[in-house]
């Protein structure tokens, strides 16, 4: 294939530069899924624990005064 440049098209330097960065959106929207799926499953994990009230009870506690609140 010539490199020409002509105005019928893209250059194959072109072309490659352009694929090459596709390839990297797809490699990064795959990651982004990956950890939607992952985060999903540990929100609907922890929303079937919570009704069978099985999550323990976390106190907060106030940095300044180590009080409980409660």
């Amino acid at each position: 294939m010539k490199d020409n440049g002509d105005s019928e098209g893209k250059s194959y330097d072109e072309l490659i530069h352009e694929l090459k960065m596709m390839r990297d959106q797809i490699i990064h929207h795959k990651k982004l899924t990956q950890e939607m799926h992952r985060l999903d499953a540990e929100w609907w994990q922890i929303q079937r624990l919570e009704r069978a009230g099985k999550l323990p009870i976390i106190e907060l506690v106030n940095a300044d005064t180590g009080d409980t609140g409660g």
